[in-house]
């Protein structure tokens, strides 16, 4: 059985999208959407997300505090809610609304806790091309080598060791890092 080729124009593009993410930089680069993404990423790999429907499930939550863990941001909370719902606004993720919610997930709204997100959305939704790029091996490591460079430069392997594991980095590295900080300036 031969595999289809690859849609080389379709990949650039997506891989634009993942280097053009909108985030907040209010406090400095609010990493949420690139965490997501590779969250997702790494439960598309692993088959706990076998189908184009992505749940807010703890599963989801859970992977993505373990890679905030690791790349999350001293000035920015580790909140899923917020980069599931504005997501959207990189055109290839999309909402399914739960019933009675249409019109609120279509409008300019902004839906800000956890609880809204889940009350107004009954999950979120790439494009059919994006999904069948993520569920590739080949494609899926095109993707994740242009995110991570463009988001977390140099920190190509440890991405690749966190995929690997079910463990939380204690403390996080965001507060090593603060710490370090704090103590170099005290000396």
């Amino acid at each position: 059985m031969q595999d289809k080729p690859v849609n080389l124009e379709a990949l650039v593009h997506y891989s634009k999208r993942f280097q053009r993410l909108r985030v907040d930089r209010a406090h400095g680069v609010a990493p949420h959407k690139p965490i997501l993404l590779l969250s997702v990423i790494e439960q598309v790999r692993r088959e706990i997300i076998a189908e184009n429907r992505i749940y807010l499930s703890p599963e989801l939550t859970q992977t993505f505090l373990k890679y905030w863990s690791y790349l999350g941001s001293f000035n920015h909370h580790p909140d899923i809610s917020r980069p599931f719902f504005h997501m959207r606004s990189g055109k290839f993720w999309h909402l399914w609304a739960n019933p009675g919610y249409l019109k609120l997930i279509s409008s300019k709204e902004k839906l800000k806790t956890l609880a809204e997100v889940n009350q107004a959305i009954k999950y979120a939704y790439l494009d059919e091309e994006l999904f069948e790029f993520l569920k590739n091996p080949l494609t899926r490591n095109s993707l994740i080598t242009i995110l991570v460079s463009r988001w977390f430069p140099d920190k190509f392997e440890l991405v690749e060791e966190i995929s690997q594991t079910d463990e939380f980095r204690d403390p996080p590295e965001y507060l090593r890092d603060s710490y370090e900080e704090f103590y170099n300036e005290q000396c």
